[in-house]
């Protein structure tokens, strides 16, 4: 039998068989690939999501936290002014300090959206000393006055604090209105205990500790190249006692959208009465009127996808007795359609604006 090698046409429908077979596998691989790149960016972005939440509702949660209710004719120092930010930081200084400041819609560098102040003692995730507190009592046999420690960490020499009393949350104040050491100069006592709150290792610029949410997009190199470029990032940052000045951190990418809704008690029933995006005037009413705190975020699930994958237009907000808080037009966000936009919601309950209240 003679052998006889491949014609020249056999050759040719062989190749053009592999290449159809190559480019179908191909054109699978590509889908698969897509698909994974698309899902990897949505559980990035759902535990981006979980971790902002939990800084955000454990923020809330502790606001009021050792806060002076009465600060004893003192004056203090608070966020510096930055015209870098709208609204500027020192717009939300208040004495004595609420547990909550708010604008309503103010933040118009971010697609006018909302900006949440929350000040206690405790507002400084990496201030060792903002989570120490306990009570100063007076020691007989040494006649000093002593601080125990309510906390996991004890009071060292280093730590600067300030001392309240404990029915009126009055600052008590000494040379300074805040102290240093383990045994506090408390030379105009009229109690037998006080109560005392860690602030900061160093001189502190206020009597609390305070930390702001807000919305604000970087520089171009350090905004995440999946986000849809008129998305913002939501920043929480704190209030450096030094200097007055905020130290943002992102915590959340791709945001269209931040809001905050008020549930208050207005006739002091315990039973929330209204809902909406104004706080009262005062501290002692802020204290006791708010009693739920509503977040709204709408943010961009995983990155752009190649076809349209929403349809609508707008995302309403509404409260949860149905009041509308916004409306976001999505149009404000170019090639909108090719997003998965999200309405993130999320209800917490202040535990420390009146303690003796809870």
């Amino acid at each position: 039998m003679k052998n006889q090698g491949m014609t020249l046409v056999e050759l040719m429908v062989t190749m053009a068989i592999l290449i159809i077979v190559l480019a179908a596998v191909f054109t699978s691989y590509l889908t698969v690939l897509k698909s994974h790149i698309q899902q990897s960016a949505i559980a990035q972005t759902n535990i981006d999501k979980s971790i902002a939440l939990e800084i955000l509702r454990k923020d809330i949660e502790m606001a009021g936290f050792g806060l002076p209710w009465n600060i004893n004719g003192i004056s203090y120092n608070e966020a510096s002014s930055n015209s870098n930010y709208t609204p500027d930081p020192s717009y939300f200084n208040d004495a004595p300090p609420s547990g909550f400041a708010f604008s309503d819609n103010g933040n118009t560098d971010a697609n006018n959206s909302d900006v949440l102040v929350i000040k206690s003692s405790i507002a400084n995730i990496d201030n060792k000393v903002a989570k120490k507190w306990g009570y100063a009592y007076y020691n007989s046999s040494s006649l000093k006055w002593n601080i125990k420690s309510q906390s996991s960490d004890e009071f060292t020499q280093r730590d600067y604090y300030i001392v309240l009393t404990i029915d009126d949350r009055k600052l008590i104040t000494g040379t300074n209105w805040y102290f240093k050491g383990l045994s506090p100069d408390i030379y105009n006592a009229t109690a037998d205990l006080y109560l005392v709150f860690g602030i900061d290792a160093s001189d502190p610029h206020m009597p609390f500790n305070r930390v702001d949410y807000y919305l604000k997009r970087p520089e171009a190199k350090k905004f995440p190249d999946r986000c849809n470029p008129e998305t913002f990032e939501l920043y929480r940052a704190e209030i450096n006692q030094g200097n007055g000045k905020r130290n943002p951190q992102p915590i959340l990418d791709c945001v269209a959208d931040f809001q905050i809704a008020f549930g208050l008690d207005i006739n002091g029933d315990g039973i929330i009465d209204s809902w909406g995006n104004n706080l009262p005037s005062s501290a002692e009413a802020i204290r006791t009127q708010v009693k739920q705190v509503a977040v709204y975020i709408v943010y961009q699930e995983g990155q752009k996808d190649d076809h349209p994958v929403f349809s609508q237009s707008s995302i309403n907000i509404s409260a949860p007795d149905g009041t509308t808080i916004k409306v976001v037009d999505l149009t404000n966000f170019s090639n909108y359609q090719f997003y998965r936009w999200k309405l993130l919601q999320m209800r917490v309950n202040p535990l420390n604006l009146a303690p003796e209240e809870r």
